[in-house]
């Protein structure tokens, strides 16, 4: 019998049919709506029921950005899809009563796929590190998630690399995700088409006309094309994102740090400047003691962990 994992995205929700090897059987997505909370849940059941036709699960496994009260699977806050207090673990057990359900933060399902399936062996002490449009991050150590007091460890996007900085929504000035995230790389790419004479680059390939329709992968195209700018940019991008790392190897001297998210897609620009910037900065002991590489799951592993969260129990632990 297989499980049913749910990518739920602030633009878009993934479905997947998933095994108990990992293997993503068949999956669908659907537009996330912005109506409101109400009107998504009624469209998510739906949905539920139109992909699993006959097929029976045996659990029901969501993973969602935002802070999550474990045992009920309420949303308290996702500031992407503007949600505070959802039921939405509830209305999922309500439709689907007989079948455990678990909700936990996207990065954490994640994590939890990459954990279970994207290494030969299981790590003793493993982080997965998203750097996407913001920044998050799973912990497990000797085989239980890092959960912390109120269920928000591994916020690792609202640790400090500036204590000047701007001031984040976090409350902490100068956070890791302003320097080194998607969102960062598209606001440097704003600022330089902002500064720049009228004959800009992004004007010639995309005729960008405001500022505002800067994106982080026009820069990337423009760093494919040899553009020494976009390169620089993503090359500054990079080296924040290698300081951030450095802090989680001085802090836990993992064994295993995978990477992931759609940052990581810009390749050497800001892989290489990342892991020079590691390389250079960890403690040496630490940084000989960890295996820094691309998570393996890509795409995949939210819905692959989110169909396997039913595995974690109350105290964290991962059994199976």
């Amino acid at each position: 019998m297989y499980t049913l994992g749910i990518d739920l995205g602030g633009t878009k929700t993934a479905l997947g049919l998933v095994s108990n090897q990992g293997n993503l059987i068949r999956e669908t997505r659907f537009p996330t709506t912005k109506k409101g909370f109400d009107t998504y849940s009624r469209e998510l059941v739906s949905a539920i029921w139109d992909f699993l036709g006959q097929e029976t699960v045996s659990a029901i496994g969501v993973g969602c950005a935002g802070q999550i009260e474990l045992k009920t699977g309420t949303i308290f806050h996702s500031p992407n899809l503007g949600w505070v207090n959802a039921p939405l673990g509830q209305i999922l057990r309500q439709a689907f009563a007989g079948i455990p359900v678990s909700i936990d933060n996207d990065v954490r399902a994640s994590t939890l796929g990459e954990y279970l399936f994207g290494n030969h062996k299981r790590p003793n002490s493993f982080v997965n590190i998203f750097l996407g449009t913001g920044i998050g991050s799973g912990i497990i150590l000797n085989q239980r998630f890092l959960r912390g007091a109120s269920n928000s460890a591994g916020e690792i996007g609202h640790t400090t690399l500036n204590m000047h900085g701007p001031k984040a929504p976090s409350q902490n000035h100068g956070v890791y995700e302003y320097y080194a995230s998607g969102t960062a790389l598209t606001r440097l790419g704003q600022e330089w088409f902002q500064k720049a004479s009228s004959n800009h680059p992004l004007k010639q390939k995309f005729s960008v006309k405001d500022f505002r329709e800067v994106t982080g992968p026009m820069i990337g195209e423009l760093a494919l094309d040899g553009n020494q700018e976009a390169i620089r940019i993503i090359r500054q991008i990079g080296v924040n994102a290698g300081a951030g790392i450095v802090n989680v190897i001085n802090l836990l001297n993992p064994e295993v740090i995978t990477y992931g998210g759609g940052l990581t897609d810009l390749g050497d620009f800001l892989i290489r400047p990342m892991l020079q910037t590691i390389a250079e900065r960890a403690i040496p002991t630490a940084l000989k003691a960890v295996t820094i590489k691309k998570a393996a799951l890509g795409n995949q592993a939210p819905l692959v962990g989110a169909a396997h969260l039913y595995r974690i129990d109350s105290q964290g632990n991962i059994h199976g």
